[in-house]
């Protein structure tokens, strides 16, 4: 059985780091609402990782704001716990996926619904 790769297995330790620091309030001036980090990918040279996250509460574009201004601050923390030859630079993105399913499944009970009334 083959293994993951190891930017996969940095990719769930920074997932992880990240997650922790967020909800641990760590990060000082760092507030935002309910936010999860649902994945991360690592270029495979380590130079980047990208970072998705969601929000419960609507506030996209102020979470992603607050996450990039304390880019540095998590990345120093993240440095200190994972102690990593390389830290890859984080890159914050939204991860809207949630809100696409939500759809889809509300067009279908709509498709089901008109099919039921003829």
């Amino acid at each position: 059985m083959k293994g993951y790769k190891r930017t996969d297995r940095l990719a769930e330790l920074i997932r992880e780091e990240v997650a922790e620091l967020i909800v641990s309030g760590s990060v000082k001036g760092l507030e935002v609402g309910f936010v999860t980090i649902t994945k991360v990918r690592v270029s495979a040279d380590l130079s980047y990782a990208d970072v998705y996250f969601s929000v419960l509460d609507g506030r996209w574009e102020d979470t992603k704001r607050q996450l990039e201004e304390h880019r540095g601050t998590i990345q120093n923390f993240m440095g200190r716990d994972l102690r990593l030859k390389k830290l890859p630079r984080l890159r914050f993105f939204e991860d809207k996926s949630l809100e696409y399913v939500e759809r889809i499944e509300e067009l279908l009970e709509r498709i089901r619904d008109e099919g039921e009334d003829s």
